[in-house]
């Protein structure tokens, strides 16, 4: 079986994907809406899930159109990136904790968030067995009301804050540091992503004036994984 064809990525071709996919998440923002007022809690989780996936997808199109395309290696980081579920919800919360004016509150109800979310969004899909006691779980028995709820109205602020983001404006240019990111293998750089004190080193520089994402990035690998050390306990 011959590979399948895979585009080759233009600015025009991204900005057409970030439009595309905020409407999608706009459209998956509505539909959940209508399944939690009619009751349909697990679906309405999964669908606000599906929103914020979608919002972070359209907002790494809509930035990465000043990359390096020319460079095969950072393509293909960026088609890997707009297929993988951690990325994107980690991304739309990018635009919410930019936007916030208190990005300590921000980034503390993110931490907890993502990691919800990630863990949610296939349970409130598919049935499983469980184990103590042995026994098959339907989605309905574990999505609260509550989380469908509160998971509704998460993605209707994602898809609020990255409109407001994108909205009229030229995509941001791209530094050396963020090309470099892109070369960052996929695991090590969630593994940053998903440590929480990660978010306390990013938090305690953007205090600082420093609010480059890129930059805090590399410098949380290179200050803190490579030596082992925690930033909390510097």
């Amino acid at each position: 079986m011959s590979a399948p064809l895979s585009p080759n990525l233009t600015p025009a071709l991204l900005r057409a994907y970030s439009s595309a996919a905020l409407q999608n998440a706009r459209e998956l923002l509505a539909e959940a809406s209508l399944l939690h007022t009619h009751g349909h809690m697990a679906r309405a989780y999964f669908l606000a899930v599906a929103s914020i996936e979608e919002t972070g997808k359209g907002l790494q199109a809509f930035d990465a159109q000043k990359r390096n395309l020319s460079d095969p290696a950072v393509t293909a980081k960026l088609k890997v990136g707009m297929g993988k579920h951690a990325q994107k919800i980690n991304y739309a919360f990018s635009a919410w904790i930019e936007s916030s004016q208190n990005a300590r509150e921000a980034i503390e109800t993110a931490i907890d968030l993502m990691t919800h979310l990630r863990r949610g969004r296939e349970p409130s899909m598919y049935s499983e067995l469980r184990t103590d006691p042995d026994r098959a779980q339907l989605p309905r028995d574990i999505v609260r009301a509550e989380a469908a709820r509160d998971c509704v109205s998460l993605a209707r602020n994602c898809v609020a804050h990255a409109i407001s983001r994108i909205t009229d404006k030229d995509p941001p240019p791209v530094t050396r540091a963020q090309d470099r990111l892109f070369t960052m293998k996929s695991a090590q750089f969630q593994k940053i992503l998903n440590t929480a004190d990660f978010w306390w080193y990013y938090l305690a520089r953007r205090e600082s004036g420093n609010v480059e994402w890129a930059e805090a990035v590399l410098g949380y690998e290179k200050e803190h994984v490579r030596p082992g050390t925690l930033f909390k306990n510097s």
